[in-house]
């Protein structure tokens, strides 16, 4: 009997995990079109170009194109468009993962780790947010190199790839959230490691050599910065904006259009002030908190690849990964979403080591083979870490030792079978107004 359970995990492991993590993910969807669970992020996206060329108006353009061509519900076309990116993710980062799939607890640590797929549902106001766009764009590139290095597909096939996917969807992200402009970095480093390992970074004539112009066409997924400077997002526009979308969702969150206009600058002073400030968000503490967050985060997953699979996998140009996460450290000092930015670092740092070839020999389940106590204090960790550790996408006061996942398990439990009154507070209903919680 243990034999045969144990043959049909091995055979179905990658389709069990599959429908494990869309089963977790199932209420949030469920939830998700029946309420509106991210006010600030739904206003947002509906930022479009009614007004001419405005920062961040992509996603709004194509949610209102799609909202008059069927006239559904914009607010569900919004949640049935977030259900199908988080879907492609998983799948995404499954295939990615299943290079590592002979090592069970690896496996599973990352695949419910709660900075990376998880990340939502350990604070449901991490879901909805336009870098799971980003997201879905990195996890599809480490796909692909992943696919290179493991002698799947040659540089020619990748390189159309980056040609027809990777730099247009650069661009197209970029004028739906400038936040992706910071991650152009993780995707150049990406390309260097499959078109010319040995590059030379900082010097400037290496660029010119006929083999690395390729990647001399990252520079034009910078164009959309001298869009922004020559249509800038200037207050009376989002205020008309904000006006028209009134009509459609009569009680919008006008504040996140609004919040648009504010220059870079303003943002980068403002938010390093919160840094050191104590206000009703209670910021100053988390200058200890989400430090610490970020170090058990990073060291977690360095400690994987650098430590546990450092005879199975080959790594190469080390510092790449520090230079393409330098980038998205500085989010922290244009926006307090802290949660959010900590969750894309250590997305770049694992989907950068998931790049390589890794090849495991043999199946099995713990991390130290004939280690008995080193295996129960790193599954101890594990569970810890993975269930009730609490990670906020934000500043709100939190406690850093107990909460995640497994209280979102339970209020799942009881909004669906108790019919909690918390559900109204959580969340806004379709159709009555999406005002600040």
């Amino acid at each position: 009997m243990y034999f045969n359970l144990k043959k049909f995990i091995n055979k179905y492991f990658i389709v069990i995990s599959f429908i494990g993590v869309v089963s977790c993910f199932a209420p949030l969807f469920y939830f998700s079109t029946k309420f509106m669970v991210n006010n600030w992020a739904y206003a947002d996206a509906l930022i479009n170009y009614s007004e001419g060329f405005i920062r961040r108006g992509l996603l709004g353009e194509i949610l209102l194109f799609i909202y008059k061509l069927t006239e559904v519900e914009l607010s569900k076309i919004y949640s049935y468009l977030y259900i199908l990116v988080t879907l492609t993710n998983i799948s995404l980062f499954i295939l990615i993962l299943k290079n590592i799939d002979n090592s069970k607890l690896v496996f599973l640590f990352l695949l419910i780790n709660p900075v990376l797929l998880f990340f939502p549902l350990n604070d449901t106001l991490g879901y909805m947010r336009k870098e799971m766009i980003m997201l879905t764009l990195m996890l599809f590139h480490c796909y692909i190199c992943s696919r290179f290095h493991n002698n799947i597909i040659d540089k020619n096939k990748y390189k159309k790839f980056l040609y027809f996917v990777i730099m247009p969807g650069i661009i197209v992200n970029t004028l739906m959230h400038d936040m992706q402009l910071f991650l152009i970095p993780f995707h150049f480093l990406l390309s260097v490691n499959v078109l010319n390992k040995d590059l030379q970074l900082f010097n400037l004539k290496e660029y010119f050599k006929f083999q690395n112009l390729n990647l001399s066409l990252y520079l034009i997924t910078l164009t959309p910065i001298l869009i922004f400077l020559f249509y800038p997002s200037d207050i009376e526009r989002l205020e008309i904006i904000a006006k028209k979308l009134s009509v459609i969702e009569p009680n919008l969150w006008d504040d996140p259009i609004k919040y648009t206009s504010n220059s870079f600058f303003s943002a980068v002073i403002g938010e390093s002030k919160f840094m050191f400030s104590v206000d009703k968000m209670g910021s100053y503490k988390h200058l200890f908190q989400y430090p610490f967050l970020l170090f058990i985060s990073l060291f977690s997953i360095i400690f994987i690849f650098k430590f546990v699979l450092k005879d199975n996998i080959k790594i190469y140009n080390n510092h790449f990964l520090f230079l393409s996460l330098f980038p998205i450290f500085l989010l922290f000092f244009i926006g307090r979403d802290w949660g959010r930015w900590l969750s894309m670092i250590c997305w770049a740092t694992v989907l950068y080591y998931l790049q390589f070839k890794i090849k495991i020999v043999g199946d099995y389940f713990f991390i130290f083979k004939k280690k008995i106590l080193s295996n129960i204090l790193v599954l101890l960790f594990a569970i810890y870490y993975s269930f009730f550790l609490f990670l906020p996408h934000c500043c709100k006061d939190h406690r850093t030792l107990l909460g995640g996942f497994y209280l979102n398990v339970k209020l799942a439990y009881e909004l669906a079978f108790k019919n909690s009154s918390h559900l109204d507070k959580t969340f806004r209903k379709h159709g009555k107004g999406y005002e600040p919680n």
